[in-house]
């Protein structure tokens, strides 16, 4: 799969899967749908260079970067690099999205998600307000947020 491929068949998983209600009337991410429609997803192909392309993250115009790492299994660890990236970078989250992980959905492909720290513990917060978390595993909300489930 070559580069232009990757995004548009991203955008439509994006749409069928990220964006769709689950089960509790929640989508699995209730900000996807806007931030597609807002054209605030930077994409990224990092399947070489890997840390000077996650580098490349615009943080002035977007609010999600979708780091494509390439397919099937990598020649390194995807988890060590995201969280040598959050060391390098203190106000960003690197979050991991592959077809192994993910609790509602499992990627096509591996990706790292760059996001704002800061905009991300807003959003988390606003969450923690609704019903949003209520059909989460404990597991899965201490995995996501770092917190035990309330």
């Amino acid at each position: 799969m070559d580069f232009e491929t990757f995004v548009s068949t991203f955008l439509i998983w994006t749409e069928k899967k990220v964006e769709a209600k689950k089960d509790d009337g929640f989508p699995i991410c209730p900000f996807a749908r806007r931030a597609r429609m807002m054209d605030l997803i930077q994409f990224i192909d990092a399947r070489s260079n890997q840390k000077e392309m996650l580098r490349t993250f615009n943080r002035e115009r977007y609010e999600i970067g979708i780091a494509w790492m390439g397919d099937g299994d990598l020649s390194y660890d995807l988890e060590e690099l995201a969280s040598d990236m959050e060391e390098e970078f203190s106000d960003l989250f690197f979050f991991t999205s592959t077809n192994k992980s993910g609790h509602f959905v499992r990627n096509f492909t591996n990706c790292i998600f760059i996001q704002l720290k800061q905009d991300i513990l807003d959003k988390r917060s606003y969450l923690d307000s609704t019903n949003y978390y209520n059909s989460w595993p404990a597991e899965y909300y201490k995995l996501i947020t770092g917190r035990e489930k309330p």
